[in-house]
């Protein structure tokens, strides 16, 4: 489309010059606490990070980048911005954050300012349209900090009222306002389905961008509180070495299509627990249900919950292998990430959750073996090797640094240094 222009239908002006006489309808289910008046922000995203079995975090390089629609803003598609080369896999990092989004519930239509700060990262996608960015991308691909999105006037839309807005078209007619499209099925769409507002950012050569929330993902390198540490037997350390107390942890195991999980209470400041997956299997929708409850418990709405897990569930419930998930203290996130709201919301809720993967002894017994047995001069290794990683996706490189380090065998050693140098050179022999 050119520009467009958002208009009104007349009903709506008419509602909105006469709403001394009638008060809107309160948006529904959960999202009731936002009416009368009242600004509600809600946020949820993940912190996904790498241990080897001793509770050392690694470095990883975030190598799924085309998992989004094609809409997404990066600061190389930023419109306003100059062509420059922006490559997120060539960066190593500790956290990846994926996916925060931000809800606003309104009754009202009404306008705010939002802007977003990663002092210790580095933004790599968001939507919708921003004013402003500084996407903390480093010369030396480490020192990377600053970064920050300032969306600018946001127009918040009460999801009953979407209907009637307009946008003009190439030709100048107007035509209804709509979210840009999604494949069905697609894990983004998944966080469109609450009672949250509808946002609209104007680009000054574009026109307007609506969306469900705002969306933005990023790399950083610092460590948060939370360990684990792998002993063997399905035994696990969990530390927190943190000032704050941490909120509720579930440790999950996906191998053989089995799953098991359990859930531990919130672990005090400089405290440590000792923790054993359980011996009887679950299900994946036990597990669901249980991520989901946690998360409501911790002030997202019902919906907002589900979303979330509907997100990520192919990836937190799909993907073999341990990890600990757990809610970081809202004090943390807003001390790593930094929201601004104004006017500031009546109630600012911040559930980010923890992702914490890990390479058990057992696996990293099984996996040394069965990469020292592949011969690098073959030329079917690079097959071989995928296959032996497939099971560890994106986290393939860093399993293989943890095995490198770990050996005392100066050959086995040579010979696992070999295929990191290869998966770092060659990483279409991993199947991410």
């Amino acid at each position: 489309m050119s520009r467009k222009t958002r208009v009104l239908s007349a009903t709506v002006l008419i509602g909105l010059l006469g709403a001394m006489a009638f008060s809107l309808p309160t948006l529904r289910g959960e999202s009731r606490e936002a009416a009368a008046g009242k600004l509600i922000v809600h946020e949820w995203g993940t912190f996904t990070s790498f241990a080897g079995s001793n509770g050392v975090n690694l470095e990883f390089r975030p190598l799924v980048t085309n998992d989004l629609p094609r809409f997404i803003n990066t600061p190389t598609r930023q419109s306003g911005t100059p062509a420059s080369l922006f490559l997120k896999d060539q960066y190593v990092a500790f956290q990846r954050m994926e996916t925060p989004v931000t809800y606003f519930y309104t009754d009202v239509p009404r306008t705010v300012s939002a802007r977003v700060d990663f002092p210790r990262g580095m933004l790599t996608e968001w939507y919708p349209v921003v004013q402003k960015f500084e996407s903390g991308q480093p010369q030396d691909k480490r020192a990377m900090g600053g970064a920050f999105l300032d969306w600018g006037p946001v127009s918040l839309i009460p999801p009953n009222e979407f209907a009637a807005v307009r946008v003009r078209d190439g030709k100048g007619q107007p035509m209804p306002a709509t979210l840009p499209p999604v494949v069905q099925g697609h894990h983004y769409g998944r966080a469109r389905e609450t009672d949250s507002a509808i946002v609209e950012t104007v680009d000054p050569r574009k026109g307007s961008h609506f969306e469900k929330f705002l969306f933005y993902r990023g790399i950083g390198n610092f460590d948060l509180p939370i360990k684990l540490v792998a002993l063997g037997n399905d035994k696990f350390q969990v530390l927190n070495s943190g000032d704050i107390a941490s909120g509720v942890l579930i440790l999950v195991q996906i191998a053989d299509e089995r799953v098991r999980f359990t859930r531990l209470d919130p672990l005090l400041p400089h405290a440590e627990a000792e923790v054993c997956l359980p011996e009887v299997s679950s299900t994946v929708d036990e597990l669901a249900e249980t991520t989901v409850r946690e998360l409501t418990t911790a002030g997202l709405y019902e919906k907002e919950a589900a979303a979330m897990v509907n997100t990520w569930r192919r990836s937190w419930f799909g993907e073999t292998g341990t990890r600990l998930f757990y809610l970081v203290p809202q004090k943390l996130t807003d001390d790593l990430l930094p929201l601004t709201i104004e006017p500031a919301p009546e109630e600012c809720v911040r559930v980010l959750v923890g992702r914490l993967e890990t390479i058990t002894p057992e696996e990293s017994s099984r996996l040394t073996a069965a990469l020292v047995g592949i011969d690098l001069n073959d030329s079917t290794s690079s097959e071989a090797i995928a296959a032996q990683l497939k099971a560890f996706g994106r986290f393939a490189e860093p399993a293989v640094q943890f095995l490198t380090t770990q050996s005392k065998d100066s050959v086995v050693r040579d010979h696992l240094s070999a295929i990191l140098r290869h998966l770092r050179t060659k990483k279409e022999i991993v199947i991410y």
